[in-house]
């Protein structure tokens, strides 16, 4: 049914239409065709107006003729007499713009208008001195005029004169007694065009009216055209007014032709030719199109001002007559859509018809499978949330089972069965909250509730902390675990912003997998920061592969990445830190270098045997992407062993860290005195660099040695190479038994030193470097990412007495071989050298000592040796530095000194302990002290009592904070009532965060509202699972002092205590 009404409709519509088209068609031509004959009789009534001008100069030639009736006058009768006839008709005849009298013996006179002022142009002389020959020194003169009396004022200027008697139109006019039209160059500045209007003046001179071309062309252009365009054109083919823009009109054998412009003034290209003769009163007619449009052109010829010219109307045609010239087109195409709509109605019902069974059914079967979906996405979701939000309870539970393994060691004997039992709950209570954090961790990324936490840190600190963490783990598998310094671009920019938690535990997990499957050789740790100039080419490739690309498609967690990378990246401040932990353990075959760092993943072939959850390098992946880098497996040489895996961070360099570095301790844990060492690392350079300052080295002084014995290669290496790089020369013993040589060699050239030395002025100590190529001393720094040199001061001491050249550094690893062998190799060097010239620096175990108090009192070691213990990286290599003399180290020493120094200078570089407070262990710190206990679970104020207790506290309990603020107000009041308004009812109070019926927050700001009333305030000691910083923020806006991470113990305790009250 529907496809007969699509037919009938038509071909009743169609008649109509076609009849209603062509009405519309005659009608448009009627109204086209009387619109082009109005404006052309505009035009030509324009041209008729303008003729009456042409005869002003024909009216005043008698006029001016009877004034100079005399055969004979001079330029004085013209001033006079035919000037004010002039001047009278430049201000009466509307459009005049110049009237001049020029006679043929060259006497001239004008008046004419320029800038709205009258200007007088006159030559008072003839053209001829005699009748033979022109005057050369014919003059014309310019002068400005009154406009009012036609006076001439001010100074007169002379004028290049023009030709008028050699003119065409001034012959013409001379033997013409009706008058000629021309057009001229005006006299004013711009030498405009004008109209001119000439007549004879009794054979004897020309007068001529002026009007400028500009002024007839605004005749009509001032006419309403509609939409129109106009050209005019004179004889000569001198366009007067322009029509189109980006066109230009020709005439040329009684034809016109437009053409298109280009903006240059180039020509585009042809428009449109058609004949149009002068002579032929009948006007022409032609079409052409111009860009996307239709127009109709209309030629006939005018005259203007008596200048024979030709006008080219361009109407455009109306819309609707194209869309009249196109129905025939319309029509067939409406009847060709007709009949595919008809074909396609019917391909589309029988389509429809046959496939909506099917359709129906991979509809509801889509519907069933999103719904599938949509569940377990919200059911996956929901385990994630779970698992995060669950992240307190479960670290809380952990807490309380190691808190009550502590308290347990105190009631059984040390060694006992029970003590050892004790002792593996509690290293598999850690390994299962390392386990549980790990999934939380994982919970939380794909929750999207993982978010970076700045804080300023140092991160050269943070390197050796994590690689001294695991050094012991290591070492008991006879692997060493090294700190390589790199370039020392670290320790430049050591003080930064970022989450140094985030890192710490990218740095831990990659350790620990390295510890884990490495059981021979060692493991490296290195980092550098990135120059701005070059991009790391793991972000470039992770960025621009085309692979990754499609990834973001599929991979909700690569766009989360993505975009946490560009956050990260929009600090203009951030720089790039490049971090390396090259193993040399069983390695991961190539082909699963990428599938390595999915969630849930081994490798077979590595960890056989190992076990482990797959989590560890998914979540270090996830980490290094929150942190704006990414991370990869790079390629070892050919032979090599191990996995070396590099990640690169975003971190923000404090620039007040120079200044914090000067200010902090030089111990041991002191990181940043790496920049006040006096360390100046070299690089190779073509000339050495001095300082003004430094005083000037003798050629023949020579620089400190250090004789290195380490029993690990890749530490030797690595220790050589950064020594080198400060300018230090380096001997190295690759086996114990070179000991003796190496120490001969050196001893020898020490004493040459010493004598040649002798005698001469007090100098500096030495060079301060020696190259190791060719020994000649260079001071070049090491160059900082950004490319300014930064050169770290070298320390110089003067003293009264002569310092002896050639200071010796002798580093031994106690463990490289036989000790008695080494101490008797030192006992030989040591008896040909001055005390002062050397230093002896003995690395033993921290666990399993080489060296005890036998060896010093058997006189195997000398009392001013250093033990110290291993590893040697980082503060301790630095340390060990500033021995030499270069660096700040004292060479000289009196015989009081040495006789006071003890036996053994014995440097832990270990992190401090804290020690339980008070003189005894049996002493009670906290006796007298009331302390209020607030935690809901059993387990946790069971070990508050506990350890409350053994410090003499007088405890009060609460389950949940709504009773806590309570005991507080009960204990404000009673204090109230017995006259004592200062005095606090606890002591200290300790707060747990999370609580049913009322939170720690809650509480804590309630109690600190009700201590405003009685002017007291009592410390708030926050216990909670979290140790993030935004929950450390959050402790602290709710009012409370400190906060501690669960389980509490009696020494961290004492610690926050002794904190809270030296405030």
């Amino acid at each position: 049914m529907q496809v007969i009404v699509d037919l009938i409709l038509p071909c009743l519509i169609f008649p109509s239409w076609i009849s209603m088209m062509r009405h519309v068609e005659d009608d448009l031509k009627l109204q086209s065709e009387s619109f082009s004959s109005q404006m052309k009789s505009e035009v030509e009534h324009t041209a008729k107006i303008l003729h009456s001008m042409n005869s002003t100069a024909t009216a005043l030639a008698p006029v001016l003729h009877s004034s100079l009736s005399d055969t004979n006058f001079s330029f004085v009768d013209i001033e006079t007499k035919v000037a004010p006839l002039m001047f009278q008709a430049l201000l009466v005849v509307p459009h005049v713009n110049q009237i001049s009298y020029a006679g043929v013996d060259g006497l001239f006179f004008s008046y004419y208008i320029d800038r709205n002022q009258v200007f007088v142009l006159y030559a008072n002389s003839s053209l001829y001195a005699n009748s033979s020959s022109p005057d050369a020194n014919y003059i014309w003169y310019k002068q400005p005029v009154n406009p009012n009396t036609g006076k001439l004022h001010g100074d007169a200027t002379t004028s290049r004169p023009r030709s008028l008697v050699s003119s065409s139109w001034f012959r013409e006019a001379l033997n013409s007694t009706n008058g000629v039209a021309s057009l001229d160059i005006g006299w004013n500045h711009a030498q405009d065009r004008v109209f001119l209007n000439a007549a004879s003046v009794n054979a004897r001179g020309v007068v001529s009216v002026g009007i400028l071309v500009k002024q007839v062309t605004d005749f009509f252009s001032d006419i309403n055209l509609g939409g129109s365009s106009l050209y005019l054109v004179g004889e000569d083919g001198e366009v007067l007014l322009q029509g189109l823009p980006n066109t230009r009109i020709f005439i040329s054998d009684d034809s016109v032709s437009v053409q298109e412009m280009a903006r240059d003034g180039v020509r585009a290209g042809h428009i449109s030719k058609f004949s149009c003769k002068l002579g032929d009163a009948k006007s022409g007619t032609s079409t052409m199109n111009y860009q996307k449009m239709k127009y109709t052109l209309h030629c006939a010829p005018v005259n203007i001002l008596g200048k024979q010219s030709v006008y080219v109307l361009v109407v455009p045609d109306q819309p609707l007559i194209g869309f009249a010239h196109q129905k025939h087109t319309l029509l067939s195409l409406l009847v060709a859509l007709l009949s595919m709509e008809v074909i396609t109605t019917l391909s589309f019902v029988f389509l429809v018809m046959r496939a909506l069974r099917r359709e129906m059914h991979m509809r509801a079967t889509l519907i069933k499978q999103m719904e599938a979906t949509w569940q377990a996405e919200r059911k996956s979701m929901s385990k994630s949330n779970a698992f995060a939000q669950a992240s307190h309870d479960i670290r809380t539970s952990l807490a309380g089972i190691t808190g009550l393994i502590e308290i347990s060691y105190d009631e059984v004997s040390p060694g006992s069965e029970l003590a050892k039992n004790l002792k593996q709950m509690e290293a598999c209570a850690k390994d299962l909250l390392a386990l549980l954090n790990s999934i939380l961790d994982m919970s939380k990324m794909e929750a999207g509730k993982m978010q970076l936490e700045e804080e300023e840190f140092d991160l050269a600190q943070l390197l050796e902390d994590v690689v001294d963490l695991y050094h012991p783990v290591a070492m008991r598998k006879g692997v060493d675990m090294i700190l390589d310094p790199s370039d020392g671009s670290v320790l430049k920019h050591s003080l930064v912003k970022g989450d140094r938690g985030k890192l710490k535990q990218i740095l831990s997990n990659l350790l620990s997998n390295a510890v884990k499957f490495t059981d021979i050789g060692h493991i490296s740790v290195r980092a550098w920061l990135q120059k701005p100039s070059f991009e790391n080419s793991l972000q470039a490739s992770a960025r621009n592969s085309w692979l990754t690309c499609l990834s973001c498609l599929f991979s909700e967690q690569d766009e989360n990445d993505d975009e946490a990378v560009s956050e990260v990246r929009q600090n203009p401040a951030s720089a790039e830190f490049v971090f390396e932990v090259n193993d040399t353990g069983k390695g991961i075959p190539k082909e699963k270098w990428k599938s390595v760092f999915e969630n849930y993943i081994q490798v077979k072939e590595t960890a056989q045997g190992q076990g482990g959850t797959g989590l560890g390098l998914g979540i270090v992946q996830s980490l290094v992407r929150l942190m704006g880098g990414d991370i990869e497996i790079a390629d070892k040489d050919i032979g090599e062993r191990g996995t070396c895996f590099r990640f690169n961070v975003f971190l923000t360099p404090c620039e007040a860290g120079a200044d914090k570095s000067s200010d902090r301790d030089l111990g041991p844990r002191g990181y940043s005195m790496a920049c006040s060492l006096g360390l100046t690392v070299h690089t190779p350079s073509p000339a050495p660099s001095f300082r003004s300052s430094r005083q000037a080295l003798s050629p023949r002084s020579e620089g400190s040695r250090v004789v290195l014995l380490i029993q690990s290669e890749e530490r030797r290496r690595i220790c050589q190479s950064f020594m080198e790089r400060l300018g230090i020369k380096v001997l190295i013993a690759s086996q114990w038994q070179d000991l003796r040589i190496i120490l001969k060699k050196v001893r020898t050239k020490v004493n040459l030193s010493h004598h040649s030395s002798s005698g001469k002025s007090d100098m500096s100590l030495g060079s301060v470097s020696s190259d190791k190529s060719n020994g000649k001393a260079r001071g070049v720094p090491l160059s900082s990412p950004d490319g300014a040199d930064q050169i770290l001061p070298v320390h110089y001491k003067r003293n009264s007495r002569k310092i002896e050249a050639g200071f010796v550094l002798l580093i031994i690893d106690a463990s490289s071989g036989s000790f008695r062998e080494l101490c008797k190799a030192v006992a030989e060097f040591r008896q040909f050298m001055p005390s002062n010239c050397y230093k002896v620096v003995w690395l033993d175990k921290p666990t399993m000592r080489n060296i005890d108090q036998r060896a010093i009192t058997d006189g195997k070691l000398d009392p001013r040796d250093i033990v110290m213990s291993k590893p040697f990286h980082g503060t301790r290599l630095f340390q060990v530095i500033r021995l030499l003399p270069e660096f700040g180290g004292s060479v000289l020493r009196t015989l009081n000194e040495q006789a006071e120094e003890r036996l053994i200078q014995h440097v832990e570089v270990t992190k401090p302990v804290a020690q339980e407070p008070g003189n005894t262990s049996n002493e009670k710190p906290l006796r007298g002290k009331k302390v209020l206990v607030a935690d809901d679970g059993n387990v946790m104020r069971k070990l508050a009592v506990a350890h409350l207790s053994n410090l003499g506290a007088t405890i009060h309990l609460c389950e949940n904070g709504q009773e806590a603020v309570e005991s507080f107000r009960r204990g404000l009041s009673e204090q109230r009532q017995r006259g004592a308004y200062d005095v606090r009812p606890y002591d200290y109070i300790l707060m747990d965060c999370e609580m049913p019926i009322m939170d720690g927050y809650e509480a804590a700001r309630l109690i600190r509202e009700e201590e405003k009333h009685y002017g007291v305030r009592t410390p708030i000691i926050a216990l909670t699972a979290h140790s993030s910083a935004s929950e450390v923020e959050k402790i602290f806006k709710a009012g409370m002092d400190f906060h501690m991470r669960k389980p509490v113990n009696a020494i961290c305790l004492m610690k926050a205590i002794n904190q809270i009250d030296s405030r």
